[in-house]
C-alpha cells in the first residue's frame, strides 16, 4: 500500500470504530446467529474498505497486517484472492470465500458438487471459489453463494468466529477460475497476507499487554518496570520486528509457507504471554487478552498449520 492508502485505512479504523470491528464477529456458542447490529457493523465495514480502495491496493501485506492490528473478521482477504483468479469475471465489488480443498469432488456438465469445511465468512458473501481435485488435478469454479443449492451451516469452534461447513448440491458454474498453477501463485499471495495479518494481531495483542503492564500496580510501582517481565516484553517485541522483515520482505512470495509458520508460531506464542501478563482477568469476556488468544487459535492455522507448512517449504528429506 501507498502511505495516502495507509493512512486513510488506519483513519477508518479509529478509536470508535476499532473495538467494535474487534468485536463484530465475536459471538458466543449461545447465539445461533449475528445480531442486527452486528451485521450492520460488518456491511458498513466492508463498503468503507472497498470505498477507500482496499480492492485495488498495491501492497495488500500492508493492508493485511492493519487488518490484523484490529482483529478484522470478514471476506476482504479470501475476496483479494479470488480476484487473482477470476480475473475474466465481473463480480465487481462482490465479497468471495474460498472453497477449496485437495479433495474429490463432481464438476460435470457446467454444475458442481462438494461439501467443504471451515469456510470463513460465507454467510456474509456474493460468490465461492469452490475447488477440488479429480484425475485431472486441481480445478477452481466461481458459483454464487446465494442459488438455492448451497447450504451451509456455522462451527461452533474456539474462536468463535465465521467459519462454516458449506454444501454444494449440483450448483452451477458462473465462471472457470484459474489453474493449478495461478492457484499455486494465488496461494502464496495469500500466505502471504496471512501472515501480516498474524503480525499485525500479534503487535496489537503485545501492545494490550504493555498497557496492561503500565497499569497493573504491584509493591508501588507498575508491573511493566519488575526485569522479568520487561525483558520478556522486550523479546517479543524483537521477535514481531523480526517476523515483519520476512513477511514484507522483496522474496516473501518465495518463501511464504515458511513465512507463514514463522508468523503462526508468533501469534500464538506472543498472545499466550499476553493471557499470562493479564493473569485471570485475561479470561474474561470484556478483555481483550483471551479474543487475541481465540482469534490466534483460529488463524494460525487458516492456510495450513505451521508443521504442514514447514513439511512444504522443506520439501521431501
Amino acid at each position: 500500500m501507498t502511505a495516502v492508502e495507509t493512512t486513510a485505512i488506519a483513519d477508518f479504523f479509529d478509536e470508535d470504530l476499532a473495538p467494535l470491528v474487534r468485536r463484530m464477529a465475536d459471538r458466543p456458542r449461545s447465539e445461533g446467529g449475528g445480531d442486527d447490529d452486528s451485521r450492520e457493523i460488518r456491511a458498513m465495514v466492508w463498503e468503507g474498505l472497498v470505498g477507500l480502495g482496499a480492492l485495488q491496493a498495491s501492497d495488500t501485506a500492508r493492508l493485511a497486517e492493519l487488518l490484523g492490528s484490529v482483529l478484522y473478521q470478514g471476506p476482504l482477504l479470501d475476496t483479494l484472492t479470488a480476484r487473482e483468479l477470476v480475473r475474466d469475471a465481473d463480480i465487481g465489488r462482490a465479497p468471495v470465500a474460498l472453497a477449496v480443498a485437495a479433495e474429490p469432488w463432481s464438476d460435470q456438465d457446467g454444475v458442481i458438487s462438494a461439501r467443504r469445511a471451515f469456510v470463513g465468512f460465507a454467510a456474509e458473501v456474493d460468490y465461492f471459489v469452490v475447488g477440488g481435485a479429480d484425475t485431472g488435478g486441481l480445478r477452481l469454479a466461481l458459483v454464487r453463494a446465494d442459488h438455492p443449492s448451497v447450504t451451509m451451516r456455522r462451527y461452533e469452534e474456539t474462536s468463535r468466529g465465521e467459519a462454516y461447513a458449506v454444501e454444494f448440491a449440483g450448483t452451477p458454474v458462473a465462471a472457470r477460475a484459474g489453474s493449478a498453477i495461478e492457484w499455486e501463485a494465488a496461494l502464496a499471495g495469500a500466505r502471504v497476507r496471512q501472515a501480516a495479518y498474524l503480525v499485525g494481531l500479534a503487535q496489537a495483542a503485545l501492545d494490550h499487554a504493555v498497557d496492561h503492564a503500565k497499569a497493573r500496580r504491584q509493591f508501588g510501582q507498575p508491573i511493566g518496570k519488575f526485569q522479568g517481565l520487561a525483558f520478556r516484553l522486550s523479546e517479543l517485541s524483537m521477535h514481531i520486528d523480526a517476523t515483519r522483515l520476512l513477511v514484507h520482505g522483496r522474496d516473501a512470495a518465495a518463501h511464504a509457507a515458511a513465512n507463514l509458520a514463522a508468523a503462526s508460531d508468533l501469534a500464538r506464542t506472543v498472545t499466550t504471554q499476553t493471557m499470562q501478563i493479564h493473569g485471570a482477568a485475561g479470561m474474561r469476556s470484556d478483555n481483550d487478552a483471551q479474543l487475541y488468544y481465540r482469534r490466534a487459535a483460529a488463524e494460525s492455522v487458516r492456510l495450513g498449520t505451521p508443521s504442514q507448512l514447514r513439511r512444504e517449504s522443506w520439501g521431501p528429506r
